[in-house]
C-alpha cells in the first residue's frame, strides 16, 4: 500500500528558493558545474566537435541552397548562414579556416560576429584582396597562427 500524499496546492505553491541557505546552495552548485564545464578537457573537446560538425551543416545547406546566386542579399540573408553567426565568435577559427581554403563568402559574417571590418577601402570588391585583409586581422588576432597565415601587410 503507497502512503504517498500529493501537496495541498498551499504547498505547490510555495517557492523553491525560501532562505539564504538556500540561494548559497544553489549557488555553489551553479560556481562547481560552471568549474567543471570550464575545466574539463572533455568537455572542451566535445563542445568544439559538436560545434564543428554544427557549422558543418549549416555551411553545406547555406552552399547548396546558395550555389547558384549572384546575389550577396540572398547570400547574406540565408537562414544557415544567419544560423552560423548566430554560433557566436566560438566559431570564427571553423570560417577563417574555410576562408582560407575557399572562395566563400564570409565577409558579412566576419563583420557582424566581430564588429570590425578589417578591408581597406581600395580593396573593397576585389575578392582576394578583402580575403587576405580578413586573414592578416586573424592573425593580429591569434585566430590563425603566423606561419599559417599569408603575408601581413602592415
Amino acid at each position: 500500500m503507497n502512503n504517498f500524499s500529493y501537496p495541498t496546492l498551499q504547498e505547490r505553491s510555495r517557492p523553491f528558493a525560501i532562505s539564504c541557505e538556500a540561494d548559497f546552495v544553489r549557488g555553489s552548485i551553479e560556481i562547481s558545474h560552471s568549474n567543471f564545464i570550464g575545466n574539463s578537457i572533455f568537455i572542451k573537446e566535445l563542445y568544439k566537435d559538436q560545434l564543428s560538425k554544427r557549422f558543418e551543416n549549416l555551411k553545406s545547406i547555406w552552399e547548396s541552397e546558395t550555389f547558384f546566386s549572384s546575389s550577396i542579399d540572398e547570400i547574406v540573408n540565408n537562414n544557415a548562414y544567419r544560423g552560423i553567426i548566430e554560433l557566436g565568435p566560438e566559431v570564427l577559427p571553423l570560417i577563417f579556416e574555410d576562408l582560407k581554403a575557399n572562395e566563400s563568402h564570409w565577409f558579412y559574417a566576419l563583420e557582424s560576429i566581430t564588429n570590425e571590418n578589417p578591408i581597406e577601402t581600395e580593396h573593397r570588391g576585389i575578392f582576394s584582396e578583402m580575403k587576405n585583409d580578413w586573414l592578416n586581422w586573424a592573425t593580429l588576432n591569434h585566430y590563425i597562427n603566423v606561419d599559417e597565415s599569408p603575408s601581413i601587410s602592415q
